[in-house]
């Protein structure tokens, strides 16, 4: 994807060219300010979460409105964590003014022999996917020219858990490998093409979320051999339609050397520091200059916690932190801006950004 930038001037640029140019190391007008503001942005034109969730052109009207309100650099599309799972078959629960959910009392897979029940879906057809996949295309032909959006793909190991429950994965994991192997082989060929139509919607890049490589999860090598060897098919997929590959985790502890080495994205959106780093100043030391961050706000600091002076230092101090990046820092919320948050609070984070970001 080949994106005009001005450089020659000093004066604002887009939302789409500050991020472009924060992505390559190159300094911007400003740090780009761009909290996770996705279901959250329902409440900014008065709808119900499940119809948000469900209907896509209630969902892009939306995420515009909170981008008019908010200012933020860039969208995200995404919806929640349940929407592979559910075109998979998993049965979903869409509460009225929350996230949705899987139904853990009702699993697609109630037991290691059923494995075999996950076979290959058509993303186009699907009812969820296909949601996100109209969602993109709303955005970029709404905005495309000025802010950037960034698909949003669930890894497979993920979306497995999802139809499954997240202990009696982590226990087939040991009991019934091969049964496991399959499955996530089966996901990800799914998730390729899902991934390629949401470039095909137009998506600036694509955000992949592995969110068990992080020590506060699973183990590296187990995250290695269950996901990430085979996830980095669609990381590969993505680079090979001149697209960037962005990943988001918010697991404590991600293990920053293994994702670059099998995904190798351009940036990583994270809630803690990296595996092995104490505190920011250390994460920074050690992987600013290595791949772009974007976070690092504690969503429900910010969402919940926070006066608005308490917003402004804090995203002050990140700032700061990361000024060792030499331009490649946006700043974010480290995961979803709360459903329910403050929404004065991600303008203020945007306003920090023009109040301490200049370069």
């Amino acid at each position: 994807m080949t994106i005009s930038i001005r450089t020659e001037t000093r004066e604002e640029l887009t939302p789409l060219e500050r991020v472009v140019l924060a992505l390559q190391y190159k300094k911007p007008d400003r740090v780009p300010a761009a909290p996770l503001v996705c279901g959250a942005s329902c409440r900014v034109l008065g709808y119900s979460y499940d119809r948000w969730s469900q209907d896509p052109k209630v969902a892009v009207a939306s995420l515009l409105a909170a981008q008019d309100l908010i200012e933020f650099d860039g969208f995200l599309t995404l919806v929640d964590l349940s929407v592979e799972a559910e075109d998979f078959g998993q049965e979903v629960i869409f509460p009225e003014r929350s996230t949705a959910l899987p139904n853990f009392d009702n699993p697609f897979i109630k037991t290691a022999d059923d494995y075999i029940k996950v076979k290959p879906v058509d993303p186009h057809k699907s009812r969820r996917m296909s949601t996100v996949i109209e969602i993109v295309r709303g955005l970029v032909e709404a905005r495309g020219d000025r802010v950037p959006t960034m698909g949003f793909v669930y890894g497979p190991l993920g979306v497995l858990s999802q139809i499954r429950g997240h202990a009696e994965l982590f226990k087939d994991v040991i009991r019934h490998p091969d049964r496991v192997l399959e499955a996530v082989h089966t996901i990800n060929q799914v998730l390729i093409e899902y991934a390629k139509a949401q470039i095909e919607a137009g998506a600036h890049a694509i955000v992949l979320d592995p969110l068990y490589s992080s020590a506060s999860i699973l183990k590296k090598s187990t995250w290695v051999k269950f996901e990430a060897e085979i996830f980095k098919s669609v990381a590969d997929a993505i680079r090979d339609a001149g697209v960037p590959v962005i990943v988001h985790n918010c697991g404590g502890g991600v293990y920053f050397d293994a994702v670059l080495e099998h995904i190798n994205p351009i940036a990583i959106s994270h809630a803690y520091p990296a595996h092995g780093s104490a505190d920011w100043q250390e994460h920074a030391a050690n992987w600013a200059k290595k791949v772009v961050s974007i976070g690092v706000a504690d969503p429900a600091k910010v969402g919940h916690e926070f006066s608005q002076a308490q917003v402004l230092e804090d995203c002050r101090a990140q700032i700061e932190t990361f000024g060792v990046a030499e331009g490649g820092f946006i700043l974010s919320s480290g995961c979803e801006f709360p459903p329910n948050g403050n929404l004065l609070s991600a303008r203020t984070m945007v306003q920090a950004a023009r109040l301490y970001g200049r370069y």
